[in-house]
């Protein structure tokens, strides 16, 4: 098992991840929206710009978007259908753009749920952190007592390695004298 500070670490590496992921999820499958009501602030431009792979340059240099025009003159960005109105109300568009909101939905849901377990997680262990409410005196105490009970054991660690360097000079002497008994009786 390994120590408090590196499960914390992991957890908020994967707490990082589930973010980014959720975040790159929402992003590539939700469907662009305008960020106030007004169509010609700075934001709106911005959301209806094209992508730079769909900008092409026009034989003037200027650049052109990649739908052309229609027949009446108005601008195909502007009339683009909702989800909602795609292939009419009863139609096979529109029962599959209803499948795939109610599949982002999920989805979404179910991320959201895993990021508020991961963080649930990382506050359990952030609570199980030793000196979380102790004071720094306190602290400092506990310090010097594990310090001197630390001495104690190095003491008898060095007494136990004492005794077993004896031992070991005992039975090797007792090797040498067995060994010594059988071949002066050969």
């Amino acid at each position: 098992m390994t120590d408090r500070l590196t499960q914390l670490q992991v957890c908020l590496d994967q707490l990082v991840a589930q973010f980014n992921a959720t975040i790159n999820y929402v992003n590539t499958n939700s469907e662009p929206a305008l960020l106030d009501a007004d169509g010609k602030s700075y934001f709106s431009i911005a959301a209806n710009a094209p992508l730079p792979g769909q900008q092409q340059q026009n034989i003037n240099g200027a650049p052109s978007s990649s739908v052309p025009p229609q027949a009446d003159g108005s601008d195909p960005a502007s009339t683009k259908q909702s989800p909602d109105s795609a292939g009419g109300a009863g139609g096979a568009g529109g029962r599959m753009a209803e499948d795939n909101a109610v599949a982002f939905n999920n989805t979404i849901n179910e991320l959201s749920t895993d990021i508020i377990l991961k963080s649930r997680q990382l506050r359990m262990l952030i609570d199980y952190l030793p000196g979380i409410g102790v004071s720094p005196t306190n602290q400092l105490k506990l310090i010097e007592e594990l310090a001197s009970e630390l001495e104690e054991v190095e003491k008898d660690r060095l007494k136990s390695i004492e005794e077993k360097d004896k031992l070991l000079d005992w039975c090797e002497d007792l090797i040498m004298e067995v060994a010594n008994g059988i071949s002066s009786t050969r």
